[in-house]
């Protein structure tokens, strides 16, 4: 038992790494569809390349959403509208027109003959109701432009009746039958009948809105989704047959037939057993992808847990779409995936987990080969737009490469698939557009992972290294001296990196601030000291490397005060590693012979490099601190103060934790010597 726990001790950081993967593997079952999918791959356009296929039952064919749409069409321009006669209308348009004719009829009267009103009010009754019972239809936009043939439906109580547009007034009809009516009575008092009665006549005929939404919903719902049957033992398709338009019809039925049956049948366990090995052999593959090929990356957990994270994270919200919005499934980034990983990472493994990840979804994606092959290419193409993210300008970039890419695979699909681009959508072009603009999302993502990771990209790098940041606009006032030297190590650390391999610019960067603690006290610092006086020379030895010592500290203290990460503050620490400080602790030997001196008050507190990147920035550090001493440089004694200063730096173990080899170590030294003669305009000397 004891050395059971004492494994579990000495391996918990690997058991953790596989526990996450463990994780990943039941997050991804439990989200995914539990479906079974069909074991044919086929295309339109394309041979059929497997055996021939005979149907195991009977199924239905499934009709095109093209010939579903074009029956809902059928449907709208035969469909005969609802309006509904109004008998509340009508009888209050009567009892207005009464009210009126008796209002009108005194005035009228005043300077007028006197006529019989009772007559008149009578007549105007009766050819109100004559027009009111017959109807006067209300314009609605279902009846523009319609022939007097037109057929509709008119809802009287609970009788509906079909009549025709023709059959009804329309208000002007109305109005002028008015006239005519009235005309024949010929009487002096017609104006002013015709007055009367236009202006109580009402639109009784009313569209019903609710009655044409039901009966229409009605119609649509009752639209058969099927077209024919293939019977069980029938020949669908033979081997070598060119996959038509009608036989992709009828595999995608049996394809959803096959599914379906399969999905409520006792193979349900055995489909889930399934997916769990599918998946889980895909994660092995990128675990030991990330092991063998990634080490780098598989040595530290945050790597991972982003990878994974991130991965969740779309294939969840992808499977969400594939059930409830798989017309959607082109709108969602993919793209996005690959470029946060390559910014984090490196190129090769951000293909590398989002081919994995299209895996994954290819399962239950509507056209599988279609959607991997084109998500597959577009992915490719936007991490090599993106390379490592350097400039913002590289995301834009991206976004227009990602959606030229999209449009080019579409359009030669179509064409492959149906020799032609008539079936060319401008709405799926509409979804490759928005998934394009959706890739600029990296920028959010990407902050939001540095924050949460602790991890910088070269995004972050280039805002850190610009020398207007507080930091280093306070280091070039304070310390000007330090601030120069500062640069020069920056320029020959990044050239070194350019030759041996590795990050550059983050080893620019953290050469930037690497002895941003000398701001404290810039005068104990030579680069920084007035010719003729030396703080140095009031005080003890000890005292000297104290302050010489205390500028790593309090670079630290003062760059994390500044909210700078710690992979640049790794550089302060590490720049001077754990060595002496060798001039007061052999001037402390001489001025106090015979006596034992504690090398701990003159010894950095380190750790030594742990990065080739910080290696190289003491290299450099070194080199360029030591070459300012030289008097009359030549290339002999460049040559020399290069050799000693690593043949001390390698004594002394500094390099022993970094990941840089010898030959990398001979070139990093070729190139400080080239670039130091440079600096000091020493000319070479050649043979004769």
């Amino acid at each position: 038992m004891n050395t059971l726990f004492s494994k579990i001790q000495h391996n918990y950081y690997e058991i953790l790494k596989v526990f996450i993967f463990i994780l990943a593997i039941g997050i991804v079952i439990w989200v995914s569809p539990k479906e079974s999918f069909f074991k044919y791959e086929f295309q339109i356009g394309k041979p059929w390349s497997h055996d021939d296929l005979i149907a195991p039952f009977n199924f239905a064919i499934l009709k095109t959403s093209e010939q579903i749409n074009e029956e809902k069409k059928q449907i709208e321009s035969s469909f005969i509208p609802y309006f509904r006669y109004d008998d509340d209308i009508a009888e209050a348009g009567e009892k207005q027109l009464i009210e009126n004719f008796k209002l009108a009829w005194e005035l009228h009267t005043a300077d007028s003959i006197r006529t019989d009103s009772a007559r008149y009010e009578k007549f105007l009754v009766k050819l109100y109701k004559k027009f009111e019972s017959r109807g006067i239809i209300r314009y609605n936009p279902a009846i523009e432009g319609k022939d007097p043939y037109f057929q509709l439906r008119l809802i009287q109580g609970n009788v509906v009746a079909e009549t025709t547009l023709g059959q009804l007034f329309d208000i002007r009809s109305a109005i002028e039958d008015t006239r005519i009516s009235i005309e024949k009575l010929n009487v002096s008092d017609s104006i002013f009948l015709q007055n009367v009665i236009s202006q109580s006549l009402v639109q009784n005929v009313i569209f019903d809105e609710s009655k044409n939404k039901t009966e229409k919903e009605e119609l649509v719902k009752n639209i058969s989704t099927t077209r024919g049957l293939v019977q069980k033992g029938e020949l669908i398709i033979s081997t070598g047959e060119l996959v038509t338009a009608d036989k992709y019809q009828t595999l995608i039925s049996l394809k959803y037939d096959y599914e379906k049956e399969l999905d409520t049948s006792d193979s349900k366990s055995f489909i889930i057993i399934g997916m769990i090995s599918l998946v889980t052999l895909l994660f092995l593959v990128q675990y030991l992808f990330m092991k063998f090929y990634r080490k780098q990356f598989y040595d530290q957990l945050k790597y991972i847990v982003l990878l994974i994270i991130t991965q969740i994270i779309f294939i969840s919200i992808t499977d969400l779409v594939f059930i409830a919005f798989p017309n959607w499934t082109y709108l969602i980034p993919f793209a996005l995936l690959p470029i946060v990983i390559a910014a984090f990472l490196d190129a090769g493994i951000a293909i590398f987990v989002y081919l994995v990840t299209l895996m994954l979804l290819g399962f239950y994606a509507p056209n599988s080969f279609e959607f991997f092959f084109t998500q597959a290419i577009v992915g490719v193409i936007a991490v090599y737009s993106v390379q490592k993210l350097s400039k913002r300008s590289d995301l834009f970039r991206a976004t227009l490469m990602v959606f030229i890419t999209y449009t080019i695979v579409y359009v030669s699909m179509l064409l492959i698939q149906e020799g032609s681009i008539e079936s060319f959508s401008w709405r799926t072009i509409g979804y490759f557009a928005g998934s394009s603009m959706l890739v600029l999302l990296a920028f959010p993502m990407i902050f939001l992972y540095e924050k949460m990771f602790g991890m910088i990209t070269q995004l972050t790098l280039l805002e850190l290294s610009n020398t207007n940041n507080t930091l280093l606009r306070d280091l070039s006032v304070k310390a000007p001296g330090t601030f120069q030297h500062s640069l020069q190590v920056a320029n020959l650390a990044s050239e070194v990196l350019y030759e041996i391999g590795g990050d550059a610019l983050l080893a620019r960067t953290g050469a930037l601030y690497h002895d941003i603690g000398k701001m404290k006290n810039p005068m104990f610092f030579v680069e920084n000291q007035v010719a003729g006086h030396n703080p140095h020379d009031e005080i003890s030895s000890e005292e000297s490397a104290k302050i010489i010592i205390g500028h790593v500290l309090g670079g630290i203290e003062m760059a994390r005060k500044a909210g700078i990460p710690e992979q640049i503050i790794d550089f302060i620490r590490t720049h001077h590693g754990t060595r002496r400080v060798e001039y007061f602790y052999r001037l402390e030997r001489k001025l106090n012979p015979g006596m034992e001196v504690d090398q701990s008050e003159f010894t950095y507190h380190g750790p030594a490099p742990f990065t080739k990147e910080t290696a190289v920035v003491m290299m450099s550090d070194s080199v360029e601190a030591a070459s300012r001493s030289i008097n009359d440089p030549d290339e002999q004694k460049i040559n020399d103060l290069v050799e000693n200063i690593f043949l001390s730096l390698m004594d002394g173990g500094q390099f022993l934790n970094a990941n840089i080899t010898m030959k990398e170590i001979n070139i990093a030294k070729k190139v400080l010597k080239k670039k130091l003669l440079n600096i000091h305009h020493v000319r070479i000397a050649y043979p004769d």
